[in-house]
């Protein structure tokens, strides 16, 4: 399960140093932790938990309104957006049927977000995510490849998933404070979480580099002090 090491800031360096190279969907399966989660929903929860060991209680979501490019706000307390979520379900798999259509289907899972991470064309990306999650597919009785699935079935089926799996979409109802204009501002715990991941680091590093240039103590002697201690030596590294 998900764990940010906070109170050890070696621990949290090397997982910072650790995600810092790779993409996206990688990242955030990383800092999800371990066992891998089932599905992306899973994975997204516990991302959100995340958030409040590392984080504020409230989190600013920026985002630029798209009638007039006006920057909006709303805040985001990962909690209880949590606690709000409804309960996933644990079955493997799920069935739509749909007039001629019977389809067999998963939910997507985190490995479906890595291994189609290069496709950068969101259309594309959710006919090609569909296309992994679809187990069978049958038209009148016939077997069917998911290639053939209809575009209105398509939508059907990717509402089906959203519904049973809420926290693998995250998003927020928000209205521009200039222009009025209101829209569904989605919300990525992943990315959230990376930033300030990013930031605990790059605040490590430069207390190092001040305590190191003002002691001559090496990375492994700074990081061992307390954190009440560092931030003393800081304070009197500064006051020169």
């Amino acid at each position: 399960m998900t764990h940010i090491p906070v109170a050890d800031p070696h621990a949290l360096l090397a997982l910072w140093e650790r995600a810092l190279p790779l993409p996206p969907a990688a990242r955030e399966a990383l800092l999800a932790g371990e066992p891998a989660a089932h599905t992306v929903g899973e994975q997204r929860r516990r991302l959100l938990r995340a958030l409040r060991q590392l984080g504020p209680e409230r989190l600013a979501l920026r985002c630029a309104c798209p009638a007039c490019s006006e920057q909006a706000s709303v805040d985001v307390d990962p909690l209880a957006l949590l606690q709000a979520l409804p309960p996933t379900g644990e079955q493997p798999d799920h069935r739509l049927d749909d007039g001629p259509w019977r389809l067999r289907f998963r939910l997507p899972a985190p490995g479906d977000l890595q291994a189609l991470a290069d496709i950068d064309d969101v259309e594309a990306f959710v006919h090609a995510l569909l296309r992994r999650c679809v187990l069978d597919a049958r038209q009148q009785g016939r077997s069917a490849t998911p290639d053939t699935l209809p575009q209105a079935l398509c939508e059907r089926l990717s509402a089906r998933m959203e519904a049973l799996d809420p926290a693998a979409s995250l998003a927020f109802a928000v209205r521009c404070p200039t222009c009025g204009h209101a829209w569904a501002a989605a919300f990525d715990p992943g990315q959230a979480l990376w930033t300030l991941l990013q930031s605990h680091a790059e605040q490590l590093l430069l207390d190092v580099d001040t305590l190191a240039q003002r002691y001559g103590w090496h990375e492994r002697e700074i990081l061992a002090l307390t954190s009440m201690r560092r931030q003393a030596y800081l304070q009197l590294a500064r006051a020169d």
